[in-house]
């Protein structure tokens, strides 16, 4: 039960969300995305993740590819508080993400680092008989092991 020390209860995302209610979330909790549940079954079918959110709507590829070439002082490349205003007004469906790294509250720390790795990703989502508990950070594993260590 070590992994529940570091289990942040969450709100989940559903269809017509908007971007901007998921993100209050996800920064009020301080986690990188939530789970997307069917309005009709209540079960996880993907995830909101904020890293997502900036990559589909804020960052151009070209942008990514050449990052490294950008300055520091690239001040015509930033984008307008009128633009983040119409991609919160948005909803989340066309942002959602199909895959959702999930497991149970009985597992090991280690096979949930070991999870995060395979899937890229650095949360996972705890559901436990298929009732989702909360969300689970790399940062907040990291808190209960180094807790434990006094």
């Amino acid at each position: 039960m070590r992994l529940m020390k570091a289990v942040i209860e969450t709100p989940v995302a559903r269809h017509g969300m908007l971007i901007g209610d998921a993100l209050r979330i996800c920064v009020d909790k301080g986690v990188p995305g939530i789970p997307f549940v069917d309005n009709d079954t209540g079960r996880i079918i993907g995830r909101f993740s904020v890293r997502n959110v900036f990559l589909h709507y804020s960052i151009p590829s070209d942008m990514i590819k050449g990052a490294h070439l950008i300055g520091h002082e690239a001040l015509h490349l930033d984008l307008s508080s009128d633009h983040y205003e119409d991609v919160f007004r948005r909803t989340i469906d066309c942002t959602i993400l199909d895959d959702a790294a999930c497991l149970t509250s009985t597992a090991q720390i280690t096979k949930a680092m070991a999870l995060m790795e395979k899937f890229n990703s650095s949360y996972l989502f705890v559901i436990d008989d298929g009732v989702y508990r909360g969300v689970v950070t790399r940062l907040g594993l990291t808190r209960v092991l180094l807790d434990e260590q006094g």
